[in-house]
C-alpha cells in the first residue's frame, strides 16, 4: 500500500493531495501554452491563466500558486485566502489541510488556523476523521484536532463508508472508526452491526448538512435531534432489510431428518448452519413424510440474532403439496454493537426482528452511543516522554469473583491519557486486561528491568483498577488476580511485594496508582466474600525508594464506581485533571483535586465516606508534590 498522500494523488507536484476528479467539476483547471493554470468551463475561460499550479475547486473554493506560495482562490477569481502556505490541500468538510513553516495544519474558509500547525503530515477530512502524521506514525484527528484513533500506523488512508485502509508493521488491513481491526473489508460487513454502520453514517452525514439553497431557519427545522432520530430509525430499519436479503443469498445449508419422537410428534432436522430444528409433524403423516423428505422444497424465513443472520422460520412443502413448518419459538436478544456515529451522542431505540410465525419474541434493548466526558476530547502532549513507563492492569472479569464494574474501562482509558496527555511512546505502555497472577508477575519483572536498564533516568507508572483483599488476621493488602480467591490471600499479590520491587529497582521515580480497596468490599459497596460479612480494616503499606502512591480509598472505606461516568470514582477524577491540565498536572494538584471531588461526590451518590490517599516514601516527602506523572 501506498502512503496516503502519494495515493491520494497530488493536483500537481509538491501542491495539495488530494485526488482530482476532473468529471465532476464545472470549473477545470487547466493550463494555457505558457504554463499557467487558470480554470474553464468547456472551452471558455472563466479564471483567466495566472496561476502556477491549481487544484479543483472544493466548497466554493479552489487552492492555487504563485510564486512557491499557495492561497485559495473564490469561483469569481478574487482572492480569499492569502498567498502564505507552502502546501494546500481543497477543502473538506468545512477545513483544509496546510503546510506552514515545515508543520501542517488545518484552516476554515475564512483563511483561520482551527487545528494548530503540529503535524509532520496530513490528509483530508472525511467522515469527520483526518489522517495524520506524528513522530512517523500515523493516526486520526477529529475536528478538534483531537487524536481519534493514536499514531501507530506506517500508512493511513481516508475514511470511506465508515471504514479506512491502513498498514502497520508491514501489514495492510482495515479499521473502523472506533480502530478495531480487520483483515479485510468483507470481514467489517459479515456482522449486522458492521453493515448497519456502513449503511446508515453516511446517509445520515449527506443528510444532516446544510444545502447551498438551503436558508439557515428551514436547515435548522429540517435538521434536528427529533428529525435525525426518526432518519436513524428508519435507516437501520432499511439497513435490516438489505442485510437480511444480502446474507441470505449466501446461504445454501444441507439437512438431514435425524430421529422422531412420537409421543412429541416431533422430527430433529439436522441443519449444517443453524443446527437442530424441531419440526411438528403429525403422527399419521411422519412416515410418508420421511420418505417424501429428500424431495421437498424449502422456504426459509431470517431474522437477526446475535448479530448476524438466524433462521426465524422454515417450510417444507412435500411433492403433493403438504406444508410442514418450523419456528424459532424462544426468547432472543441481539443489540448493534458499537456503532459510533459522526455527531452528538444519540440513544438509539431499536426494533428488533419477530419470527415470521408471529410465535418468535425477540427482546428490546437500548443502545446509548456515546462516551463519558473524559473518555474523549483527552489532550495531545507535545513533548514525547520516552523515558517514562508505565504498566496498566484493568481487572473486571474474575473468574470466581464478581466483576469490578468499569475497571476495563478505567485501565484502557487511562493507557491512552499516558500516550496522548502525559506524551508516553505506546510501546512503553503496557496494558493487561483481566490478568492473572503470572501476568502481573510479569509485568513487575518488565518494569523493573526497564528501570535498571536506564539506569537511574527512567521513571515507571504502575496503575491497577480491580479488587483488593485483606488478610484478616494481620491486615496486609492484596491484589486479587483474575484467576484469584477472595478468601485465600495465598492467591493474591502482596501489596508490599509490590511496593519491594518497584522500590529495588533503579527507576527515578515510581507513581502508583490504585483503584482499588482492600477492606474485601466491592465497588458496589457489597462484601466481596459474603461468609465474612464485614469489612476489614487494613494497615497501610509504606511506600519506599523514590516511590509515591496513591490510594482509591482508605482504612475499610469502598472505592466505589461512578456510573454515570462509566468509571470507578477515583479513576475519573484523576483522569478528569489530567483531561483539563493537558496533562500537565504536579501529582499535588492531582492529589488536591481528586481527594476533594472523589470525597464530595462520594457523599452525594453514595451517601458513604471515600476518601483517597496519597503517600510518599521519605526521600519524596518534601518534593513529591512538584512531580508529574510523566517527565
Amino acid at each position: 500500500m501506498k502512503n496516503f498522500i502519494s495515493t491520494i494523488v497530488l493536483c500537481f507536484a509538491g501542491f495539495c493531495g488530494c485526488a482530482l476528479d476532473l468529471s465532476a467539476q464545472e470549473y477545470l483547471p487547466q493550463r494555457d501554452e505558457s504554463g499557467k493554470y487558470g480554470y474553464k468551463m468547456g472551452a471558455i475561460w472563466m479564471i483567466e491563466p495566472r496561476f502556477d499550479n491549481a487544484g479543483k475547486f472544493s466548497e466554493g473554493l479552489a487552492p492555487v500558486s504563485i510564486g512557491g506560495k499557495c492561497g485559495y482562490i473564490s469561483k469569481d477569481g478574487s482572492m480569499a485566502i492569502p498567498f502564505r502556505f507552502e502546501t494546500a490541500h481543497p477543502f473538506m468538510e468545512g477545513l483544509a489541510a496546510v503546510r506552514l513553516n515545515g508543520k501542517f495544519g488545518y484552516i476554515d474558509n475564512t483563511g483561520k488556523s482551527v487545528i494548530p500547525y503540529r503535524f509532520e503530515n496530513a490528509g483530508d477530512f472525511s467522515e469527520g476523521l483526518a489522517p495524520a502524521m506524528l513522530n512517523g506514525k500515523y493516526g486520526y484527528i477529529d475536528r478538534s484536532g483531537k487524536s481519534a484513533i493514536p499514531y501507530k500506523y506506517d500508512d493511513a488512508l481516508l475514511f470511506n463508508y465508515g471504514i479506512a485502509k491502513v498498514r502497520i508493521d508491514g501489514k495492510d488491513g482495515y479499521i473502523d472508526k472506533t480502530g478495531k481491526w480487520f483483515d479485510n473489508a468483507a470481514e467489517i460487513y459479515s456482522s449486522f452491526s458492521g453493515f448497519a454502520r456502513q449503511y446508515v453514517e453516511p446517509k445520515v452525514n449527506i443528510w444532516q448538512k446544510k444545502g447551498k439553497y438551503e436558508k439557515t431557519v428551514h436547515w435548522q427545522q429540517r435538521v434536528n435531534e427529533n428529525t435525525r432520530q426518526v432518519l436513524i430509525d428508519s435507516l437501520v430499519q432499511e439497513a435490516r432489510t438489505e442485510y437480511i436479503a444480502a446474507q441470505a443469498k449466501g446461504i445454501n445449508t444441507e439437512q438431514v431428518l435425524g430421529d422422531y419422537d412420537a409421543d412429541g410428534e416431533i422430527f430433529m432436522v439436522h441443519d449444517s448452519r443453524f443446527g437442530m430444528l424441531l419440526l411438528p409433524v403429525p403422527i399419521s403423516e411422519a412416515e410418508a413424510f420421511e420418505k417424501s423428505f429428500s424431495q421437498c422444497s424449502r422456504t426459509p424465513e431470517y431474522f437477526i440474532q446475535d448479530d448476524g443472520i438466524s433462521l426465524a422460520a422454515e417450510t417444507w412443502t412435500t411433492p403433493d403439496g403438504k406444508r410442514y413448518s418450523y419456528s424459532n419459538d424462544r426468547s432472543l436478544e441481539f443489540a448493534m454493537a458499537d456503532i459510533k456515529y459522526n455527531f452528538d451522542p444519540i440513544e438509539l431505540e431499536l426494533d428488533e426482528d419477530a419470527a415470521p410465525s408471529g410465535s418468535q419474541q425477540i427482546s428490546r434493548k437500548s443502545i446509548s452511543i456515546g462516551k463519558s466526558d473524559v473518555d474523549i476530547n483527552i489532550p495531545q502532549s507535545r513533548v514525547r516522554n520516552d523515558k517514562t513507563f508505565a504498566v496498566i492492569i484493568a481487572n473486571e472479569d474474575y473468574q470466581r469473583e464478581s466483576p469490578v464494574q468499569f475497571a476495563l474501562n478505567d485501565g484502557s482509558t487511562f493507557a491512552e491519557y499516558c500516550n496522548h496527555a502525559l506524551g508516553i511512546p505506546e510501546e512503553n505502555i503496557h496494558l493487561v486486561k483481566n490478568a492473572t497472577l503470572n501476568n502481573i508477575l510479569a509485568e513487575v519483572d518488565w518494569i523493573t528491568k526497564v528501570a535498571d536498564a536506564y539506569n537511574g533516568e527512567a521513571g515507571i507508572i504502575f496503575y491497577y483498577a480491580g479488587h483488593g483483599i485483606p488478610d484478616e488476621k494481620t491486615g496486609t493488602s492484596y491484589l486479587l488476580p483474575v484467576d484469584g480467591y477472595g478468601s485465600n490471600t495465598a492467591t493474591g499479590y502482596k501489596l508490599s511485594t509490590l511496593y519491594e520491587q518497584l522500590s529495588s529497582s533503579k527507576a527515578a521515580s515510581s507513581i502508583v496508582l490504585l483503584d482499588a480497596c482492600f477492606s474485601g468490599v466491592q465497588r458496589t459497596g457489597d462484601i466481596l466474600v459474603a461468609a465474612r460479612g464485614i469489612a476489614i480494616k487494613t494497615k497501610p503499606e509504606a511506600p519506599k525508594g523514590n516511590m509515591v502512591v496513591f490510594s482509591a480509598a482508605q482504612g475499610d472505606q469502598t472505592a466505589y464506581s461512578y456510573d454515570e461516568k462509566g468509571h470507578g470514582m477515583f479513576t475519573y477524577y484523576l483522569l478528569k485533571k489530567l483531561q483539563e491540565s493537558g496533562g500537565e498536572a504536579t501529582l499535588g494538584e492531582i492529589a488536591g483535586f481528586v481527594t476533594e471531588n472523589v470525597s464530595k461526590r462520594s457523599i452525594v451518590e453514595n451517601s458513604k465516606s471515600q476518601t483517597p490517599s496519597v503517600s510518599a516514601s521519605p526521600s519524596l516527602s518534601a518534593s513529591w508534590k512538584s512531580l508529574k506523572l510523566a517527565e
